[in-house]
Formats: structure tokens, C-alpha cells, sequence
């Protein structure tokens, strides 16, 4: 009798739960479904898929690489256009293409030792070719896929997609162009002229209502701009997003600022050394032959800008941490706006009349791997070393 009491009031309390059973059911869910498509909604906002089109008509491809470059924070008409210079000349947009029209042979193609056998857009060869290929099995896709290369490029080529990014926010077409060619391609010597003609062109065809005369702005206007006094420009306090990304705390110029004209004695930056041994056009190169013509020269095998402080400083040579005319500047990856792999170097020729600032002679800053000498006013900070010359 007591069990059937029990087994009676159980089956009254499921009666009274059941219609809020079901209405927490159907609460729930409704909870589950707007959760989804929120979710749902965060994922095609976020979605990064890089989907470039494969056609015989490199002007469509090259406008798909435009539009899927136009999307990332920061990048510039002047930078897409020096890309698509660059990739005109390495491939003529032809995602599928092996060196020397060679045909592909994929044991040749993963073995990193094998130089002149490069691939796609951009031609990347040795290791970078062998981690493309690597990257395209990952993601189950054809290494030929130009949306799958570009991705590659932007975001799972190491240290070269930071510097792709940095090129691609530069602000003329010249320079984007160069810095693409030498910073990260790494090859081309003698290409620039070429290159250039391409990006520009690129740039009167798919920059928004452009034409030749805003091609001429684009290549001008920056020398014009870094031409100027940068003296009241840095007085502010402001940075500058400087071509090449060789400085933040002050542009470069071509020209000494009238601040430090009168500092100045020795005035031919133009001076080169026989004995000069570091590459051409380059910031090692130029400050070899400014501290032969000064009468404290440094040595050759220094390394890179980054290398010189050490190295210098193993070798006997004083270093400190403040600035002194007539002395090298080494700058760590960074410094500065220093090249993010190689450093850079300079030369101190002044220092301001309060003792808060100090200028530099460089290379391979403006026109990059052309040899021409520009000047910046700095601040002495981390990731710097002074150099004095035996």
C-alpha cells in the first residue's frame, strides 16, 4: 500500500514539473541558437581567406592581389602598386610557373640546397620555396593556387611577411617598389627601373580615380615632403613613418638641415674608399667611406649595422652609449625604425645646441641601393651604440 503512495505521488509531481520542463527546454534551446549565430557571425567576420583568381589575363589578376591587399589595416595604394611591380617582373602573374619555364619536379623542389629553381608569383627559392610547399600540403591545396601563395607571403613566410607588410605601408611607389625588390625579394640586381615602370603603371590602372599626374604625385611628393627643414617637424615631437622604415624619431633628407649647416666642416659625403669591401648603395658601405674621410676609419667585416657594436667592441674599439661627432652609430634590429633583420649604421656629424639631439649622415635609407646620402636629426635611446673610429 505504501509503495503504490509513493508511486502515486511521483506521478503527480512529473505532471505539475511537465509544462515547465518543456518551456525550459525550448528556452534553452533558443539560448543555444542565438549563441551560434553570433558565433557564426564572429567567424565571417574575422574570416582571413585569401582567394585569388587564376586567369591567362594578368590585369585580373593583378586586381584580385589589389582587392585582397586593399583589406589589410595600414596598406597603402603605393605599396600594393610596388608589390604588384615586383610580381609583374618576377612572374608575370603566373602563379604556376617554375624558373626558366622549367617543369616542375617536386624532389627538386623540396631540396632547400638547390638554388634557381623558383616558383610562383614572387619566385621564392631554397628554403623559403621548400616552406611554400610545405605550406601548400598543410593546408591540402596546389602550391600553384595564387590565393594560397599570396597567403603564404602575408602571413607563414617568417620574418619576409613583416617585411612585406612594411613595404606595403610605405607611401611612394619608388621606394615601395625598391625596398620590395632588395628588403624582400633579395634579388634583381639592376631590376629597379623596370620594376618601378610596372608599379607605377599599376598604380595609374587600379589606385581610385589615379592617373599619370597622380602617379608623378605619388613618386614626388615624398622627396619634396623629406626635402623640408625636418628641425620644426621634430620640435613637436611628432614620428614620422619614414620610406624605407629607417627612422621614427626623425625623417630623412637630403639636404642638412639649416640647424646643423654651420656644425658641419667636412662636407664630401660623396667620398668612397678602394678598400671598401661591404655591398654597394648599402648603410655599411657608405659609412665605411665617411669614416675613411673623417681620419677614423673602421674596418671591413664588421657585419651587419646590428653587428657593429659588438663586433667593434671585441675589436678594441671605444664605445658609449651617448652620441660624439665623428663617430658610428650601430642601431639593433628595430632601433630607430633600424631594418627589422639587418640594423642599421650610421654616421654622427652634429649635435644640437641643447644637447638633446643629434645628426646623422646614411645610406640606403632614401632610394634605396642607389647610393644616395640623406640626413636625420635623432634622440640618443635603447638599442643604440656609439662607435669611435682608430
Amino acid at each position: 500500500m505504501q509503495k503504490k503512495l509513493v508511486s502515486h505521488f511521483k506521478h503527480k509531481i512529473l505532471l505539475f514539473l511537465a509544462p515547465y520542463l518543456a518551456f525550459f527546454l525550448v528556452l534553452l534551446l533558443i539560448v543555444m541558437a542565438l549563441f551560434y549565430q553570433d558565433n557564426n557571425n564572429d567567424c565571417q567576420n574575422t574570416d582571413t581567406t585569401v582567394t585569388v583568381i587564376t586567369s591567362a589575363d594578368k590585369e585580373a589578376v593583378a586586381k584580385s592581389i589589389h582587392d585582397n591587399l586593399k583589406k589589410i589595416s595600414g596598406v597603402t595604394e603605393a605599396g600594393i602598386a610596388g608589390y604588384l611591380g615586383n610580381t609583374e617582373n618576377e612572374s608575370g602573374f603566373n602563379a604556376s610557373i617554375v624558373q626558366s619555364n622549367a617543369t616542375f619536379n617536386e624532389s627538386t623542389a623540396m631540396n632547400a640546397s638547390i638554388s634557381g629553381y623558383a616558383l610562383g608569383l614572387n619566385q621564392w627559392d631554397n628554403s623559403r620555396r621548400v616552406e611554400l610547399l610545405n605550406y601548400a600540403k598543410s593546408q591540402n591545396k596546389q602550391w600553384s593556387d595564387a590565393g594560397l601563395q599570396l597567403d603564404f607571403a602575408l602571413n607563414h613566410d617568417g620574418t619576409n611577411s613583416d617585411l612585406l607588410k612594411q613595404g606595403l605601408k610605405m607611401t611612394n611607389v619608388d621606394d615601395a617598389t625598391e625596398f620590395l625588390r632588395a628588403k624582400w625579394e633579395r634579388g634583381g640586381v639592376g631590376t629597379t627601373s623596370k620594376r618601378q615602370a610596372y608599379a607605377r603603371a599599376w598604380y595609374a590602372k587600379l589606385s581610385s580615380g589615379s592617373s599619370d599626374t597622380a602617379v608623378d604625385t605619388a613618386t614626388t611628393g615624398t622627396e619634396t615632403t623629406q626635402n623640408t627643414d625636418n628641425t620644426t617637424n621634430n620640435s613637436n615631437g611628432c614620428a614620422t613613418n619614414v620610406a624605407q622604415g629607417m627612422g621614427t624619431s626623425g625623417a630623412p633628407v637630403k639636404e642638412i638641415p639649416s640647424a646643423y649647416k654651420s656644425k658641419i666642416k667636412d662636407t664630401n659625403f660623396t667620398a668612397t674608399s678602394s678598400s671598401n669591401t661591404y655591398p654597394f648603395g648599402q648603410c655599411t658601405w657608405y659609412t665605411y667611406n665617411r669614416m675613411q674621410e673623417l681620419g677614423t676609419p673602421v674596418e671591413n667585416g664588421l657585419g651587419n649595422g646590428a653587428d657593429w657594436g659588438k663586433k667593434a667592441k671585441a675589436k678594441g674599439y671605444k664605445t658609449d652609449s651617448q652620441p660624439h661627432v665623428g663617430w658610428a652609430v650601430s642601431f639593433s634590429q628595430g632601433a630607430d625604425g633600424a631594418d627589422p633583420t639587418y640594423g642599421h649604421v650610421a654616421v654622427v656629424e652634429a649635435i644640437s645646441d641643447d644637447k638633446t639631439h643629434f645628426l646623422v649622415s646614411e645610406c640606403n635609407v632614401v632610394a634605396s641601393g642607389t647610393g644616395t646620402v640623406s640626413f636625420r636629426e635623432l634622440t640618443a635611446g635603447q638599442g643604440v651604440t656609439f662607435i669611435q673610429g682608430k
